[in-house]
C-alpha cells in the first residue's frame, strides 16, 4: 500500500492522505497515485506552475473531485464547502503543502479550491475527475471574500484578472 495515513475532515470527503514514501542515500520515491475505491476515475492531470506571492483560485464546480499535491517548493490551499444542501457548506479548511512532506489532498466535488505559491517557485498538481472546460464552467470566488474571511497570510497576491473579478461567496451553492 504506497498510503501511510488518511486524516478525515469535517468536510465530508475532505482528506489528507501522507504517502509511505521511501527513502534512501539515492534520494526518494513515491508512488501519487494508484485507483482505490476512495478515488473517483480521474480523466485529466494538470499542473500549475507558480512564483511567490501568486494565488490562484478559489474555483469550483459541482462535478469535478481534484486530487492535489505539491511537486516542488510550497504553498497554502484552502477548500471551501459550496456544495448545495451540505452540512458543512460555507466551512474552510487551510493546508500548507511542500514538496518534501509526501502528501495529498482530495478535494471533493462542489468544494472550491485556492493555493498561494509561498516559495519561490512552486508546482501545483492535480487529477480531475472530470475534463476540464475552461473558466466559464467553474465559480470563481473572491480570495478575500468577507464572509470567508481566508487568511492567507498575504495583502496584495498577484492574480489573474479572473481571480481579480471573482464574485462573493454568499449565495453559492454548487
Amino acid at each position: 500500500m504506497f498510503i501511510k495515513s488518511i486524516k478525515n475532515y469535517e468536510i465530508e470527503g475532505l482528506r489528507l492522505i501522507t504517502l509511505d514514501n521511501f527513502y534512501d542515500q539515492r534520494g526518494e520515491i513515491w508512488t501519487i497515485y494508484s485507483p482505490l475505491s476512495m478515488f473517483p476515475n480521474f480523466v485529466e492531470d494538470k499542473i500549475s506552475i507558480s512564483r511567490k506571492g501568486v494565488l490562484r483560485g478559489l474555483h469550483g464546480d459541482p462535478h469535478t473531485t481534484k486530487l492535489v499535491s505539491c511537486l516542488d517548493g510550497e504553498f497554502t490551499l484552502f477548500v471551501v464547502d459550496a456544495r448545495n444542501g451540505s452540512n458543512t457548506y460555507g466551512r474552510r479548511q487551510k493546508f500548507n503543502l511542500s514538496s518534501n512532506q509526501g502528501q495529498l489532498v482530495l478535494v471533493p466535488a462542489g468544494c472550491l479550491n485556492g493555493h498561494l505559491c509561498k516559495s519561490e517557485k512552486c508546482i501545483f498538481w492535480y487529477k480531475w475527475s472530470k475534463k476540464y472546460n475552461g473558466p466559464e464552467a467553474q465559480t470563481t470566488i473572491k480570495w478575500n471574500d468577507e464572509e470567508l474571511n481566508l487568511d492567507w497570510g498575504i495583502k496584495s497576491p498577484i492574480l489573474s484578472e479572473r481571480d481579480n473579478n471573482g464574485r462573493n461567496f454568499k449565495g453559492v451553492k454548487l
